[in-house]
């Protein structure tokens, strides 16, 4: 069974109130039971001084009982709680009081105080030996502790009393404490259940607070947002996605109907036709790809295999492997790579992708007898600089926040059959976003594009023998 944190709190204050309640009433009871007997002993002793001075003036003067007399006369010495003992001799004077308490200790060098009971009466005794006149006495004092036990009875009882009242009073505080405390968490709980798909744009009211409530709405405020993003680029998602598939599809249900209601048709009109599925097909194929691998770096479904990768040799395979599609398009290819290379921890296979992605779209919106152009250079302290320029068609003001986009494609520079479906700047995205690396893009209208990619670079590596010139031409 689940206990609400109201009573959990209520139950925790309850039980620190108490517990601190209740320790400092035993400390209470403990301080005027200390405080008690340190007034009734030095009541005690200052009684004792009294009568040390009345038998230093009357012990050698008066007869036994004359001084018998004189102290019960004496009321300041308190005779109903008395004894004198002579050492060496006969008892001088004793009171009823003492004379029923069952055992008087015998005082040696150092004083005695205890509590003892006389008919019923609690008694606090004083026993010490003095010499006077050359004789040693043993002196009892007592003093009844009748009235300050009758306080101390009272003070229990009102503790014990009071502790049901005083436990009361704490839970009903302590329920009230915690509703108050929790009240701003119900309302946001309630206004959280109220925000559904329907509804994301709605956000909790932050109370002005400036406590950990107004840091908890705040917080679940970012949330919603964040949600609401993902959930907008969700749907924006699946509507482009459907967009992008719809035309294929419709073209290849066309065509088969076409073919299909051809009541004399030929050999020549079916391949045709089949050539035209086949085609829509594979771009369908790409689309698919494409998508499934920016689904996998949603959902974090990959972690990349990281190693060392000599990224000189690295791109030059790339533009070796992309010359022939440069050279069919006229476009002279340039890799400067320096005479030495650096080494980036990365995935080889995924930034492979993103140097394909990077340097087909330079082909593909660089006009015939334009040039591209792959450098490597050393950036900040640890970091390598890799970019790809070309003289294309470049990129507009107004489309360049966009292109890392998904599926969006510049009204001009990238339409169906030469851009694809606008989803390969964001795969290029994720894939250095996923190797902590970064990427930027300078481009004006008209006078091409440069991609710049800044990864985290582990070494330098100088290749052993002769060094080979900086620029090669991979294609012309």
């Amino acid at each position: 069974m689940t206990i609400p944190i109201r009573i959990r709190l209520t139950a925790v204050y309850c039980a620190v109130f108490w517990l601190s309640t209740a320790l400092l009433e035993a400390v209470a009871y403990v301080s005027l039971t200390s405080a008690i007997d340190a007034v009734v002993d030095r009541e005690l002793r200052e009684r004792a001084d009294g009568l040390e001075e009345f038998l230093n003036e009357h012990v050698s003067r008066v007869s036994a009982s004359k001084l018998q007399t004189e102290l019960t006369s004496h009321v300041a010495l308190g005779p109903q709680f008395l004894e004198i003992d002579y050492v060496a001799g006969p008892r001088i004077f004793q009171s009823k009081s003492l004379a029923a308490v069952q055992t008087l200790r015998h005082a040696g060098s150092s004083p005695l105080i205890w509590t003892a009971q006389s008919a019923g009466r609690p008694l606090r005794i004083l026993a010490l030996r003095r010499k006077i006149n050359g004789r040693s006495y043993d002196l009892y004092l007592g003093a009844d502790l009748t009235i300050p036990f009758e306080i101390l009875l009272r003070f229990r009882l009102l503790i014990f009393l009071s502790a049901p009242i005083v436990l009361g009073c704490a839970s009903l505080a302590g329920y009230w404490v915690g509703k108050r405390a929790l009240e701003p968490v119900s309302r946001l709980t309630f206004a959280a259940k109220s925000i559904s798909a329907a509804n994301l744009s709605s956000r909790l009211s932050e109370p002005n607070s400036g406590d950990e409530l107004q840091d908890l709405a705040r917080t679940l405020n970012g949330m919603l947002g964040r949600i609401e993003d993902a959930f907008r680029e969700a749907t924006q998602f699946t509507a482009n996605a459907s967009h992008e598939l719809r035309t294929p599809l419709a073209l290849i249900r066309t065509t088969a109907e076409v073919a299909l209601l051809r009541v004399s048709g030929n050999a020549d009109s079916y391949r045709e036709a089949l050539y035209r599925v086949l085609r829509e097909a594979e771009k369908n194929t790409v689309l698919l790809d494409d998508m499934l691998r920016l689904s996998r770096a949603d959902s974090i479904a990959r972690v990349l295999a990281l190693q060392p990768v000599a990224l000189g040799p690295h791109i030059e395979q790339v533009c070796e492997r992309i010359a022939p599609l440069a050279r069919e398009k006229n476009l002279l290819l340039k890799c400067d790579l320096a005479p030495s290379s650096f080494c980036v921890p990365a995935d080889a296979g995924y930034l492979r992708r993103l140097w394909l992605i990077l340097l087909d779209n330079a082909i593909k919106y660089t006009p015939a007898g334009g040039t591209i152009d792959v450098s490597i250079r050393p950036g900040a302290p640890g970091f390598v600089i890799c970019e790809i320029e070309d003289s294309g068609i470049g990129i507009s003001d107004s489309d360049l926040p966009h292109i890392f986009e998904r599926f969006f494609r510049a009204d001009k520079a990238r339409s169906r059959e030469e851009g694809g479906a606008g989803l390969g700047l964001s795969i290029a995205r994720w894939i250095v976003e996923a190797h902590h690396a970064s990427i930027e893009v300078e481009s004006t209208a008209g006078r091409g594009s440069r991609f710049r990619v800044i990864l985290p670079a582990v070494a330098r590596l100088r290749p052993a023998g002769a060094l080979t010139p900086s620029t090669r031409l991979i294609s012309q």
